[in-house]
C-alpha cells in the first residue's frame, strides 16, 4: 500500500494549509475577540481556490516533470515556497498587521490551490479505475487528517508558545511531508499536453457536473464556516477548539469516508448522490430546531454529526467528478470542478458569518436548512444529465502505459 502514501501526504498538505487558514487562523482571531463580520474577511483568502481554473490549463501545460511525473517538479517547488511563506506569516504580529495577514494567506491560498493541481493530476494520470477510489479516499481522508496539524497542532502550540512557533511548526511540517513524494509512479507520456486548453465551448458538456457541485452541499458548507466561531462562542477554549476539530477531522471524518465509500460502491456514483443530500438536509434542519436547547456538550456531538454527513457528501460527489473530467486535460478539468466548488463555499462562508453577526446564529441555520431541502429538485434533473458508468476519466491504458525507460521508477506497495 506504499504506492498510495504520495496520495495522503500531498492531500495531508493541501488539508493542513486549509485548515491553518480557516480554522486555525480564524480560531485565534476569534478567541482574541475578532466579531464574526471581521472574520468573515479571512474567507477572501480563498480567492484563488476559485479562480484558478482561468490558469489550470496554462499551469497543465508547462508542468516541470520530475522522476518521470509530469506534474512533480512543480508541486515540489510549489510545496517549498508554501512552507517559506508560512514560516514568513509566523513573523507578522497578529494585533497589528491583520490586513497583511490576510494578504499573505490569500497568496498562500494561490499558491496552495496551484498545488492542488498538481496532486490531482498526479492522482488522475497514476491511477485507473480499479484503484482511483483508493486516490479518492486519500485525497478526502489526508485533507481530513491534515486539520489534526493545522488547527489542533497550530492552535496548542500557538496557546502555550506563541503564534510565532505555531506558523513555524506548520512550516517544518510542510517540508517534512516531501520525503515521501519519492515514491510518486511515472505518468504516461500520453497525460496532458499541449491540447490542454481553456475552451469556454468545452463547458457545455461539464456544466451538469459544475451545477451539481454548485449545489450539492450549500448548506453544509454554512454549517462547517459557523462550527469554529459557534464553538468558541459556547465557551471552548483553544485547546479544546484544537481538540474538537481533531475528533471532527479523524475519527468522524473517518467513518464519514467508509460510509461514503460503502454507499457509492453499492448503490453506484450516482444513485447515492440524492440520499446523502436528504442526509445533510436532516442534519441541518435538526441544528436549527435545536439551537435554543443545546449547550456546549449538545454542540460537540451534533456538529460531530454533520462532519460525518459532510465527509459522506465529499466523498460521494468526487467520486462522481473524477469520472466526469476529459482524458486529455484531466487536472484543468477537475481543477474547474474545485474551483466552482471553492466559490460557492467562500461566498456561503462570508455570507453566513455576516448574517450571524447581524441576526444570530438560529436564522442562519434555519436558512441553511430550507436551502438544503431546497436544493433536492434541481439536483436530480442534474443528476439524469450525467453521463452514468465510468465516465470520461483516463482509463487503465491512460494509467498504465508509462515508458519501459521509467519502470525502474516505479514503486510497487
Amino acid at each position: 500500500m506504499t504506492r498510495y502514501l504520495p496520495y495522503w501526504c500531498c492531500y495531508l498538505h493541501q488539508g493542513m494549509v486549509t485548515a491553518l487558514m480557516l480554522h486555525g487562523v480564524a480560531g485565534y482571531f476569534r478567541h482574541a475577540g475578532l466579531d464574526l463580520a471581521q472574520l468573515s474577511w479571512l474567507w477572501l483568502a480563498m480567492l484563488p481556490w476559485a479562480a484558478r481554473f482561468l490558469w489550470a490549463p496554462w499551469g497543465e501545460r508547462h508542468a516541470l516533470p520530475l522522476r518521470g511525473n509530469r506534474y512533480l517538479g512543480s508541486l515540489v517547488l510549489l510545496q517549498l515556497g508554501m512552507a517559506a511563506l508560512i514560516a514568513g506569516i509566523g513573523t507578522l504580529s497578529p494585533a497589528h498587521s491583520i490586513g497583511v495577514i490576510v494578504l499573505a494567506l490569500m497568496l498562500l491560498a494561490c499558491l496552495s490551490a496551484s498545488h492542488d493541481l498538481y496532486a490531482d493530476g498526479i492522482a488522475l494520470c497514476t491511477t485507473d479505475e480499479h484503484n482511483r477510489p483508493f486516490a479518492n479516499a486519500a485525497q478526502v481522508g489526508g485533507s481530513y487528517f491534515g486539520i489534526v496539524f493545522g488547527s489542533f497542532a497550530f492552535l496548542t502550540i500557538a496557546q502555550r508558545a506563541g503564534w510565532q512557533y505555531g506558523f513555524f511548526t506548520v512550516s517544518g511540517l510542510s517540508v517534512a511531508l516531501l520525503a515521501p513524494l519519492r515514491l510518486v509512479r511515472p505518468t504516461p507520456a500520453t497525460a496532458g499536453g499541449a491540447r490542454v486548453r481553456l475552451e469556454w465551448r468545452g463547458l457545455r458538456e461539464l456544466w451538469p457536473a459544475l451545477a451539481l457541485t454548485a449545489i450539492y452541499y450549500l448548506a453544509m458548507r454554512g454549517v462547517l464556516a459557523l462550527q469554529t466561531a459557534l464553538l468558541v462562542d459556547q465557551g471552548l477554549s483553544l485547546t479544546g477548539l484544537g481538540v474538537a476539530t481533531t475528533v471532527y477531522s479523524t475519527a468522524a471524518s473517518g467513518v464519514g469516508i467508509v460510509l461514503g465509500s460503502l454507499l457509492a460502491r453499492r448503490l453506484g456514483g450516482l444513485r447515492c448522490l440524492r440520499p446523502v443530500m436528504l442526509l445533510h438536509a436532516a442534519v441541518v434542519s435538526s441544528l436549527a430546531l435545536g439551537y435554543p436547547r443545546f449547550g456546549l456538550p449538545e454542540w460537540l456531538v451534533a456538529l460531530g454529526i454533520a462532519n460525518v454527513a459532510a465527509a459522506i457528501g465529499f466523498v460521494t460527489l468526487y467520486n462522481v467528478l473524477m469520472g466526469q473530467v476529459r482524458a486529455h486535460q484531466p487536472a484543468s478539468d477537475y481543477a474547474l470542478f474545485q474551483s466552482a466548488d471553492a466559490a460557492i463555499s467562500m461566498a456561503v462562508a462570508f455570507t453566513a458569518l455576516r448574517a450571524a453577526q447581524v441576526s444570530g446564529y438560529r436564522p442562519v441555520l434555519a436558512v441553511l436548512a430550507a436551502t438544503a431541502l431546497a436544493a433536492l429538485v434541481p439536483a436530480a434533473r442534474l443528476c439524469r444529465r450525467l453521463p452514468h458508468g465510468a465516465g470520461r476519466a483516463p482509463q487503465p491504458s491512460l494509467a498504465t502505459s508509462a515508458p519501459a525507460a521509467h519502470a525502474s521508477e516505479v514503486t510497487h506497495g
